[in-house]
């Protein structure tokens, strides 16, 4: 253990039996019948925000009349702000001098029970969130698993947790709640963009002048090995325009090299207006504008799972990753990945994405069952 964090380690020791909440009999928690409950789920992570909306929704089952609000980071904000499992979305940002408005937002919701989720990780910030909410009753993961010694000294209710993700990471989520009694038969995520949102999508539509049946496609990943060559991308565009297809170019705020280095103009021999690059814009607008694609190509990134939320038809590209336990679990997305790996000098986790070959992406993607012939279909 490193000098920092045995630190940290006596100094959150008192804090958290100072913060001590009334403990729970594993088997008590369902049975209480709270009017208010704070979920604390605010890791950056994209992706993994999308594979905690089934938590959510098993949250809301098991307490129907409840009101439930959730805390999350500003980048993702925008992936559960019109969920229908939720009442509210309280945004928790870094800066200390906005500590205190928040603190004021988070006891004024008056929650009866806080219970603070865990993927991969245990977050402190997240059980002080918790904790200092005012919840009779807060229920989190056990930290020991995560190597701190906190949940146990503090919670009402410790949930078993793990940071090692060995089956569908959806699965890997809901496995804390379901061990205390909190489930759900439905392990499909959601993501709902607003009214507003789909207006904006159509106004960007117009604006680049999409017909309908367009394909769109996301260059880039917030993890650089997990990123398909742009050259490759821009191949396989090519194919798609000289058979008539315009291609949507979707982009978020990491994307900026990605993208240069695919950008329209780098793709020779595209007619004008073939591809066209979305504006920057949030994921519900940008969740809008795949509602509207036919089909969709991708790295294993956030987005991805955004597509899987909308059930988008999709060719979704993996590299070091276990598709087996990162694909969203919708029949419309496949994932392709290499069965070996190239050599690269920047590590073992590179060299995978590199080894999937323009050929057999085209004819995945191109494959695939779009949506206009599966709405002729059904």
């Amino acid at each position: 253990m490193s000098v920092t964090r045995r630190a940290k380690q006596s100094l959150m020791r008192p804090l958290a039996r100072a913060l001590r909440r009334e403990r729970l009999a594993p088997g008590a928690l369902t049975a209480l019948r709270p009017a208010r409950i704070l979920v604390v789920r605010q890791h950056n992570q994209m992706g993994d925000m999308v594979c905690a909306t089934p938590a959510l929704r098993a949250i809301a089952e098991t307490w129907p009349d409840a009101a439930v609000a959730l805390v999350t980071s500003p980048a993702n904000a925008g992936v559960v702000r019109h969920n229908p499992h939720l009442s509210r979305v309280l945004v928790f940002e870094k800066p200390l001098r906005r500590l205190p408005s928040f603190l004021c937002e988070l006891r004024r919701w008056d929650a009866d029970l806080a219970i603070v989720l865990s993927s991969v990780s245990f977050s402190l910030t997240s059980a002080l969130i918790g904790l200092l909410s005012g919840a009779r009753h807060v229920v989190g993961a056990d930290s020991r698993a995560f190597g701190w010694e906190f949940g146990e000294h503090c919670f009402s209710l410790v949930m078993p947790g793990s940071p090692v993700v060995d089956r569908h990471a959806i699965v890997h989520g809901l496995a804390p709640l379901r061990a205390v009694g909190v489930t759900t038969g439905d392990e499909s995520t959601v993501v709902v963009p607003s009214v507003a949102e789909r207006q904006n999508a159509v106004a960007i539509m117009a604006d680049l002048g999409l017909q309908a049946g367009y394909w769109a496609l996301h260059p880039g990943a917030g993890k650089r090995q997990n990123i398909w060559p742009a050259s490759r991308f821009a191949a396989v565009v090519r194919r798609a325009t000289d058979e008539g297809r315009q291609v949507l170019v979707l982009h978020g705020p990491a994307d900026g090299e990605a993208l240069a280095a695919f950008g329209p103009l780098r793709v020779p021999g595209v007619r004008h207006g073939a591809v066209v690059v979305a504006p920057s814009c949030g994921v519900g607008t940008a969740a809008a504008l795949l509602e509207g694609a036919d089909r969709f190509l991708c790295n294993d990134t956030g987005i991805m799972h955004v597509a899987g939320a909308l059930r988008v038809p999709t060719l979704a590209l993996f590299g070091p990753t276990d598709p087996g336990l990162w694909k969203p679990p919708a029949p419309e997305v496949l994932a392709l990945r290499a069965d070996h790996r190239v050599e690269d000098p920047r590590g073992a986790e590179y060299g995978w994405m590199e080894a999937i070959d323009e050929d057999t992406v085209w004819r995945a993607w191109s494959g695939l069952t779009g949506r206009a012939a599966a709405n002729r279909d059904g």
